[in-house]
């Protein structure tokens, strides 16, 4: 089976926001391994990303990432298609790793991601803490090489691998999910890792291949916490994956919960609640949305 692997990086935003990504990939992998998607940019946004880039650039005129992602797809003749986020940089060693973990993996093996490493861009907030960094889209599901269940843990998108046949089986992703714009959103990734394991297929866990996260300090908000695990929320009450009342519940104890640490100037504590809150009412709110999978 071809296990050549190209490397898509999909973008928004400008040459100089993602350098640092693409010439990290192109250290390891060369430029002619990477293709860079822009989305929803305009046509001089583009040629400047054009100019930048030494390797392939396509471009997807409608913003979102699903659709930068299935145009990547498209465009590839490997066996399997590496997305890398372009706030990521891969980490010494990530292409040799990814290579021979393909090289090594059954047939059945249809996605292979790794560890997602924090690099703050600055300091974070006193009320940060391990008890929220899940927010951030990190990632470390241990030491060896593991086969996932998506219905309980993934991997996620800034660090992925697919192949690329059955990926284009199922349609590539979902436009209606994933980040599109300034919406935030989910589930892409995950949906397609549940739709490849109801064929038979298997998602795999390596702990070698790992990028880091670049975290800016419009990540490290209260209000960015709170958002974004509100969108989660409303994927897991989409797709009934907590029912109502167990929602309800856990939002009643974890505002009560934050009130109470708020009052004790536990402020760690006090935020950790109030993520948790946050994810219970965006499945509350989920749970009233038509149901994500039949």
């Amino acid at each position: 089976m071809n296990t050549d692997i190209r490397i898509a990086v999909c973008t928004n935003r400008s040459p100089r926001a993602i350098a640092d990504c693409l010439a990290a990939l192109g250290a390891q992998a060369g430029a002619d391994s990477v293709a860079l998607v822009t989305s929803g940019l305009r046509e001089p946004e583009v040629a400047a990303h054009r100019a930048a880039f030494a390797g392939t650039v396509l471009s997807e005129p409608q913003p979102g990432l699903s659709r930068a992602r299935n145009r990547a797809l498209e465009w590839t003749d490997a066996g399997v298609l590496a997305f890398v986020d372009d706030d990521a940089v891969v980490e010494d060693g990530w292409w040799d790793a990814l290579r021979r973990r393909w090289y090594e993996a059954p047939d059945d093996v249809a996605c292979i991601g790794g560890p997602i490493r924090p690099l703050y861009s600055t300091e974070p907030p006193r009320w940060f803490s391990d008890g929220i960094a899940h927010t951030l889209t990190l990632l470390d599901r241990g030491s060896e090489v593991r086969d996932l269940d998506p219905d309980e843990e993934a991997v996620y998108g800034a660090n992925v691998s697919f192949r690329v046949a059955p990926l284009r089986e199922l349609g590539g992703f979902d436009p209606g999910l994933g980040h599109s714009g300034s919406r935030i959103f989910f589930a892409e990734e995950d949906e397609v890792q549940r739709a490849l394991v109801r064929r038979g297929m298997r998602v795999r866990y390596v702990p070698d291949a790992a990028v880091r996260h670049v975290i800016g300090a419009e990540r490290l908000t209260r209000a960015s916490f709170v958002r974004r695990r509100f969108a989660f929320g409303t994927v897991l009450g989409m797709r009934r994956g907590r029912s109502r009342a167990a929602a309800a519940r856990q939002l009643l104890v974890s505002a009560l919960g934050a009130l109470a640490a708020t009052l004790l100037r536990r402020q760690a504590l006090a935020m950790e609640r109030v993520v948790r809150a946050a994810e219970n009412a965006g499945v509350l709110y989920g749970s009233t949305r038509p149901r994500l999978i039949a």
